[in-house]
């Protein structure tokens, strides 16, 4: 089945570009050149009409494969064989209740109405009356081939993102259908011209030559923009592009459109020209060029064809396939390196000035010792930079940061890495038997991406005591391992963190579910970009004072936009007094034990062993889910501490707007 759709997909992706660029062709070309001296190469009308002939037949093919797409959906969707699926009853659900289906019937009916305006350019005597048909059929033609956007992965995007995804893939489908749908007639106008050979049909060749070469530069022009927009949505990053199934795909249909390109840019700079002095064998190159453009422009689309339904890199795991990566780490660790980075970089535009100047004067030793210095530069560069990898380096954990599985690595950790790494990433009490020293394991995912310390975790290192832990660890046991080491990590900068708000840390708040006031169930991430949050971990009775006025002054934090959420740090420390500090107007979380245990972690003043959590802190998050201050015990006065969170809050709201938190490590 999957065969079948990707044949269907790219059937009829080639008949509507083939059905728009051959009008395109008709209106930007061969209507202009006919004007002039086109009667040289054809009789009649032929070079106009031909086209539309053309065109016709994409339209057929795109009807024909429609209705087989319609069919493979109908089986997908019903979970049917293909031959059960086409009934009545599923094809109706399919186009009434379903996005495809549509836009499948608002495509069929602009279809009917391009076959009504084709039949009557064929048939139309007067050609100004044709022209205006042909300008009525290539806007319907270009609907046509525009709402297949709505058939591909924009349209399955996020909302927010839904729009401007939609429409580059529009402006990639017109750009596309605009280059390859004319090649046909291109093809055509340059073959009638070699089999005439005479002196007015090579001028004629080099008029429309020229006229399809600056229709070819608009449409590259939008096609490299639409197509970094698309990729930007649909890869993301460079280890999705090399990673993945759907980045190599792309990489395979680049690799074609830079040789499609090559060939253009031969017969616009090297052929073209040649025209002028009646150069047979240029004639027959730029024919023999716009047939292998069409050839490649196919395998593209069968590419497309593929990639439609195959999971965007942007949704899956990359596979980093190569046993280095670029980093800036050497950077920070050699004295002296970014100096040599910023040569390399001077004689790289240096160079690319060499190339430019000779590409422009045509002095090839100019462009090849500028493209020769640009590549040393680069690849010099690249030497420096390279730093070992790890097929999961650019991994990110499944695993989200939550309080549970900081709690679940903790658990790990004790008994899994203590005995080694000792209870905070150092020593351990088998670490003198051992000889080599462990690595401090919190450091080194400070330092490290958690797709590199995944694979340690779950490899070891070969030639150390740094055993493997896969199988015996599962890979969720194994992300919930590097989320505590995580936690610690950053637990570390919140010891720095004081009753003011100060320059911004990458110190993310674990996310938790909890319920207050017998309200729906929520979370800490949900309340990032509509509130900050007053996150109060307490000991009853000793918290008392300061919770009654936290009640107390709920309206004033909700008017401020800050969300008060108390928790108990000891879920049994209860008391009848605190019956009295609800009075309406409830801070209390109802939540699991390991919220408060995971955020001991970020509590304690040191990381000594009796160093244990206080009885009563205060975190303030900021709107993007960041620490941005701490408190430290029940103040002797509570309304100075409310007072002086609120003119924290001002400070933050006066702060420059951040990205979210990463989903990955923060640092």
């Amino acid at each position: 089945m999957n065969a079948l759709f990707v044949t269907v997909r790219a059937i009829h992706f080639a008949s509507a570009m083939l059905l728009f660029g051959e009008l395109v062709f008709v209106l930007c070309v061969a209507k202009p050149m006919w004007r002039g001296a086109g009667n040289a190469i054809h009789d009649g009308n032929d070079v106009s009409r031909w086209p539309v002939r053309i065109a016709v037949w994409g339209l057929v093919g795109s009807i024909a494969s429609g209705v087989a797409w319609l069919a493979i959906e109908a089986a997908v969707m019903s979970g049917m064989p293909l031959e059960e699926a086409l009934n009545r009853t599923t094809v109706a659900l399919v186009l009434g209740e379903t996005l495809f289906g549509r836009v499948w019937l608002l495509r069929a009916a602009v279809g009917i109405g391009l076959g009504a305006l084709l039949a009557a350019i064929i048939m139309a005597g007067d050609d100004r009356r044709r022209s205006r048909l042909t300008m009525g059929a290539a806007v319907l033609a270009g609907v046509y081939l525009a709402t297949l956007a709505w058939a591909g992965h924009a349209a399955a995007g996020p909302p927010e993102e839904r729009s401007l995804h939609l429409t580059s893939d529009v402006v990639h489908l017109l750009a596309a259908g605009a280059w390859l749908g004319a090649l046909p007639g291109l093809a055509f106008v340059l073959g009638r011209a070699q089999r005439i050979s005479n002196v007015p049909s090579f001028d004629t060749a080099a008029d429309v030559t020229r006229r399809f070469s600056a229709l070819g530069v608009v449409s590259v022009g939008a096609l490299l923009l639409s197509g970094l927009a698309n990729t930007w949505y649909l890869v993301g990053d460079v280890p999705a592009l090399v990673g993945t199934d759907y980045g190599r795909l792309l990489l395979a249909k680049l690799a074609l459109f830079a040789a499609m390109i090559t060939l253009a840019l031969v017969n616009r700079l090297r052929l073209t020209p040649r025209l002028h002095t009646h150069d047979r064998a240029a004639l027959r190159g730029l024919r023999r060029n716009a047939l292998l453009e069409a050839a490649a422009g196919l395998l593209v689309l069968a590419l497309v064809g593929v990639l439609g339904i195959t999971v965007p890199a942007a949704h899956q795991a990359p596979v980093w396939p190569f046993a280095y990566t670029l980093s800036l780490e050497p950077v920070y660790e050699a004295v002296g390196l970014s100096t040599v980075l910023v040569f390399a970089a001077s004689v790289a535009l240096v160079a690319a000035g060499v190339a430019v100047r000779g590409f422009r004067t045509r002095r090839s030793g100019l462009w090849i010792s500028g493209l020769a210095g640009i590549c040393v530069a680069a690849s010099s560069s690249a030497w420096l930079l390279a730093v070992p990898a790890h097929p999961t380096s650019y991994l990110t954990s499944p695993v989200r940061y939550t309080t549970t599985s900081i709690v679940s690595g903790s658990a790990r950790y004790a008994r899994d890495c203590s005995a080694c790494h000792g209870s905070h990433g150092g020593d351990g009490r088998a670490a003198a038997s051992l000889a080599m020293k462990p690595a401090n394991l919190i450091e080194y995912a400070s330092h490290h991406r958690a797709g590199d310390v995944f694979w340690v975790i779950a490899h070891g290192i070969p030639g150390t005591s740094m055993p493997a832990f896969a199988p015996r660890l599962a890979d969720s046991e194994i992300w919930e391992l590097i989320q505590f080491l995580r936690a610690q990590s950053e637990a570390t900068d919140a010891r720095a963190l004081t009753h003011r708000v100060e320059p911004w840390r990458p110190i993310v708040a674990p996310d938790f579910t909890f319920e207050i006031d017998a309200q729906p169930q929520e979370s800490l991430r949900k309340q990032r970009e509509r509130f900050a949050t007053q996150l109060v971990f307490y000991t009853l009775p000793d918290s008392l004072p300061r919770l009654r006025e936290l009640a107390t002054e709920k309206r004033a934090f909700a008017e401020a936009g800050v969300r008060v959420i108390a928790v108990p740090l000891v879920m049994s420390s209860t008391s009848p007094d605190a019956e009295t500090v609800n009075d309406g107007k409830s801070i209390f979380a109802i939540t699991r034990p390991d919220v408060a245990k995971a955020y001991a972690i970020f509590a304690r003043r040191g990381i000594e062993a009796g160093d244990d959590a206080p009885a009563h802190v205060e975190f303030l998050i900021d709107r993007q889910g960041y620490m941005r201050a701490r408190w430290i015990g029940v103040p002797a006065t509570a309304t100075d501490r409310t007072g002086e969170i609120l003119s924290q809050i001002k400070q933050l709201d006066d702060e420059r707007a951040r990205a979210r938190p990463p989903a990955g490590h923060a640092h």
